[in-house]
């Protein structure tokens, strides 16, 4: 791999014409100069720079990794000035949340983070509560927002929601005809499913990846299934499913996060902007 240092040394040589004066601007001896200019020559097997008309210009070979070499400089120079202008403001943050917390409570959440943390560069991804504490210990996101079924003790957290559970019925189903004895999930490590296992008993499970599946299925009458009362509520109202209450307590929902983060300050301000 070229060093950008190399790449800077070609770059004043081919700019000033001279050895003498590129280890002048470099501030460096000639046969510094001289050295890494041999030891780019020799790691691309080519000659990169040649004496024509008492001054030293680059071959074509050393065009062409002038090229490059401006690139990745530019690059480079760019990568440093945006870390270092997110240290100072608001560090990067990698945000997981389950399907039905990005449905129905995220979308506030994230039009008071673009009000007030405009310049945080925020990433989103969903996935069931087991996949996400799994993705926050391996490193794969600073923040989480799970089922408190999934709580660590070896993260900090914070509760932000409570969610009230109901079954979820066809809306199109003859007086006394029971309920479609199938229980339609999201994957293995969601908190719902875990409940329907509980409340449903041991049904045959049809499992899906999105909470429009779900609930498209159920309205379809494919079978029935668990989940928060607020994530339903709009198809519920276009009379395209039915919810009926379930026994047993609410589930929290947990912020949930490394406490020595690098991103921390990001984390704390959109854990308050949740929690507003």
């Amino acid at each position: 791999m070229m060093d950008i240092r190399d790449i800077q040394f070609l770059q004043a040589v081919a700019e000033t014409g001279s050895i003498t004066r590129a280890a002048e601007r470099l501030g460096c001896v000639q046969s510094n100069v001289t050295a890494r200019l041999k030891k780019l020559e020799d790691r691309l097997g080519q000659k990169l720079v040649a004496r024509m008309d008492g001054r030293m210009v680059p071959t074509a070979a050393g065009s062409l990794a002038l090229d490059y070499g401006a690139r990745i400089v530019n690059l480079s120079t760019e990568a440093e000035a945006r870390l270092k202008a997110s240290a100072q403001d608001w560090p990067p943050l990698r945000l997981g949340t389950m399907e039905t917390t990005a449905a129905v409570r995220l979308p506030p959440v994230l039009k008071r983070i673009r009000d007030t943390l405009s310049p945080l560069r925020l990433t989103l991804k969903t996935g069931t509560s087991g996949e996400l504490m799994a993705g926050l210990r391996r490193g794969a996101f600073d923040l989480v927002f799970v089922a408190e079924d999934m709580a660590d003790d070896r993260f900090a957290s914070q509760p932000l929601w409570s969610e009230r559970l109901v079954e979820v019925l066809p809306k199109a189903r003859p007086n006394g005809t029971p309920p479609e004895s199938t229980a339609i999930v999201f994957r293995e490590g969601c908190c719902y499913r875990e409940r329907c296992r509980t409340v449903l008993g041991d049904l045959p499970m049809l499992e899906l990846g999105t909470l429009d599946g779900i609930i498209g299925c159920v309205a379809a009458g494919l079978g029935r299934t668990l989940l928060p009362e607020a994530a339903v509520e709009r198809w519920r109202s276009l009379g395209e499913i039915e919810t009926r209450p379930i026994p047993g307590p609410d589930v929290r929902t947990l912020a949930v996060w490394h406490a020595g983060s690098p991103s921390l300050r990001s984390i704390a301000a959109v854990v308050a902007l949740a929690s507003a």
